[in-house]
């Protein structure tokens, strides 16, 4: 399969894959945005390509098609393509959405091109930033068999690791399982530590000012798990089996902050089990803990 490549959605993610893919050795021959001035600088970030609002003449110039636009436009931009018969025959045609199948890619395979999903588990801010961090990221790979070693080049192109998932099936649900982990451990922990900045404005902290206090302990747990795994880096007043401290909490925040209860027992149901995975308490303690977080 000949190295050109179109970019179809010139945001964050088509715009980093662009510019890593042409420093990979790769030829970007096509770009296409919803307005002529977004597909204009998405070429100047990426360095070459045709910049058109045209996705169907984008795509007809190359061997391999990334769809990058929205989740929801992806089985459209698609379908459109393979109605002006765009797409190359043997073509690759690519989508990098976590939570969706092949199936939104029915219209290409039914146009003779293969298909494949490349989504890394990495959150993309800008251009700028993806192209810092997407080397170095995981990515699901699922692809046709035929088009699975170019679906993988490309990965290894992007600097990428693929993440081994012996029990996926090419179905809604594994790919929506797989997506539901990836915005646990981005969106819910951006969530999380909203949450936890809560208890210091109920104290007077203003937010900036506590976030940039806590940062120091988020920064020492993360490198805490890289090293010794979640269960190894659990620290605190549950792994220490410290029931009254735990009471402690329960008892001010429904004297003060009634709103923080739920979820805070909720989370802590969770460490209880981490810290039973541990070993770091007995299971009279996990039974005591548990009780009192009904």
């Amino acid at each position: 399969m000949t190295k050109t490549v179109a970019i179809i959605g010139a945001g964050r993610v088509g715009g980093s894959v662009g510019y890593l893919l042409k420093r990979a050795g790769y030829r970007i021959v096509g770009i296409a945005a919803r307005s002529q001035a977004s597909a204009d600088a998405a070429a100047a970030f990426i360095g070459e390509g045709k910049a058109t609002i045209d996705a169907a003449r984008a795509a007809e110039q190359a061997a391999i098609v990334f769809i990058t636009t929205p989740d929801r436009s992806i089985q459209d931009v698609c379908g459109k393509i393979a109605a002006a018969g765009a797409f190359k025959q043997g073509a690759l045609v690519i989508h990098m959405s976590g939570a969706h199948s092949l199936d939104l890619l029915a219209a290409a395979e039914q146009a003779g091109a293969f298909r494949a999903v490349l989504h890394p588990l990495q959150s993309l801010a800008s251009r700028e930033q993806g192209i810092r961090t997407l080397p170095g990221s995981f990515f699901r790979i699922e692809a046709e068999p035929e088009a699975l070693a170019a679906a993988k080049d490309i990965v290894q192109a992007l600097g990428g690791q693929e993440l081994a998932l012996p029990k996926w099936t090419s179905d809604k649900d594994s790919a929506a399982l797989y997506h539901a982990g990836a915005v646990a451990v981005s969106n819910y922990f951006v969530a999380l530590i909203d949450y936890g900045l809560k208890f210091y404005g109920s104290l007077g902290a203003d937010k900036q000012e506590a976030l940039k206090a806590v940062l120091p302990l988020i920064k020492g747990t993360l490198q805490n798990m890289e090293t010794l795994g979640t269960t190894g880096a659990l620290t605190g007043p549950i792994a220490r089996g410290d029931v009254a401290t735990i009471k402690g909490h329960l008892d001010a925040m429904r004297e003060r902050t009634p709103e923080l209860v739920g979820l805070y027992k909720e989370l802590a149901k969770q460490t209880v089990l981490v810290a039973r995975d541990k070993g770091s308490i007995s299971q009279e303690t996990v039974e005591e803990l548990l009780k009192l977080l009904q």
